[in-house]
């Protein structure tokens, strides 16, 4: 974990708060998703689809039953490491709910959504959604399962963020948000298991 860069994804996550609740940010907000919409008229099944792969019901059982299976493979190392994923996917998503409560933030209209069937998007039990829980999750993963691919993992993150906004789940306030928090959870992790070193026995060490 890089304190430097915890503490600049919190303050960038402070700012975007700070900004997104003013009156003029919903404006902004309105006219990105309404030029989104009308730039891509059209991919609604691809951008659907990948926003249900990130949805906390695909996402946590996913990584907990592929950790379990590495374990019965014996390849406990993977295995914890996904099982901890899943933990921390579950920790995000819980954050993402409770913060929605605690930031008034209106999302887009009804009129904004797309008329599409998306099975399996979850529907938001408040009228509010900053920061958005799916790109808080996207960016966990990408940070980490694909931190050797950065170039994948960043187009990752960019287009669950334009589904979002594309599909009208979600403002761009709101996914710039869930960006910057996601980022925190990425250091965080890195602190707690991925950045851990890993104890080896020296060749010349007598057992004893």
């Amino acid at each position: 974990m890089s304190t430097p860069r915890l503490a600049l994804a919190f303050g960038l996550f402070a700012l975007v708060t700070a900004v997104a609740v003013l009156p003029a940010s919903s404006r902004v907000d309105r006219g990105i998703a309404v030029w989104i919409e009308r730039a891509a008229p059209g991919p609604d099944v691809p951008t659907a689809a990948l926003v249900f792969l990130g949805d906390a019901e695909v996402v946590i059982p996913g990584l907990a039953a592929a950790g379990l299976i590495l374990l019965l493979r014996r390849d406990p190392r993977r295995g914890r490491a996904l099982l901890w994923l899943a933990a921390g996917a579950a920790g995000v998503s819980l954050v993402a709910v409770v913060l929605k409560h605690l930031i008034v933030h209106p999302g887009p209209p009804l009129a904004l959504t797309r008329p599409i069937a998306r099975p399996g998007l979850t529907i938001h039990a408040t009228p509010y959604g900053y920061p958005s829980g799916h790109t808080m999750r996207t960016t966990l993963l990408a940070g980490t399962l694909l931190r050797r691919m950065p170039a994948l993992a960043a187009a990752l993150v960019v287009a669950m963020m334009a589904s979002l906004v594309y599909l009208g789940d979600h403002w761009t306030s709101e996914v710039l948000g869930g960006l910057c928090l996601g980022w925190v959870c990425v250091e965080l992790a890195w602190a707690v298991w991925i950045g851990r070193p890993r104890t080896t026995r020296s060749p010349n060490c007598p057992r004893g």
